[in-house]
């Protein structure tokens, strides 16, 4: 009886794991992006790409095409944690999203204002932007990756990069 409050906590443990937990969507040579435990048409590296885009395609719900339309503004200019939390399944990119820009880059604006820990340094920026992009492939029923940008017409929108003349301003020097 004595080893039954230490096998108690572990139960628990047991019980409370959801059952996304138990499953491993990554395999080797392949991942499972749709969580369904087989490797479909789209997830199969050796097929080719118009294969892979219909079947992919034909499992998609009107609402996933969508978000696959879409790019969000990064932190503070749309998302309003630096981080994913659990409120992420109730938003609009619960069934995924096609970009994210000028996510965790630490700019400021008129009409923003995101100060964050993850701009810098680079590694601390990658490790967040993984992470992000992890809660995309685990979290959404495709689980089809983001496209990260962080650019401008003037070059790389970071704190910590250097903005070059945007080319419309060029014409304003020739003339």
């Amino acid at each position: 009886m004595k080893k039954l409050p230490l096998l108690l906590p572990l139960l628990l443990v047991c019980a409370l794991r959801s059952p996304a937990q138990d499953k491993n969507i990554y395999h080797k040579g392949w991942v499972d992006f749709n969580k369904n435990g087989r490797m479909d048409v789209f997830e199969d590296p050796s097929q080719p790409i118009d294969k892979r885009v219909a079947d992919l395609l034909s499992q998609m719900t009107v609402e996933e095409k969508t978000c696959q339309l879409a790019t969000l503004y990064g932190y503070k200019r749309v998302l309003k944690e630096e981080m994913p939390t659990p409120s992420w399944k109730n938003e609009v990119w619960k069934d995924g999203i096609a970009n994210i820009d000028e996510e965790l880059n630490n700019l400021t604006s008129k009409t923003d204002d995101a100060p964050t820990q993850y701009s810098y340094p680079y590694s601390k920026h990658a490790s967040a932007i993984n992470t992000i992009q992890k809660w995309f492939v685990e979290e959404t029923r495709m689980g089809i990756p983001v496209d990260f940008t962080n650019e401008g017409i003037h070059g790389l929108n970071h704190d910590r990069a250097t903005s070059l003349p945007a080319p419309i301003g060029y014409w304003q020097h020739l003339g």
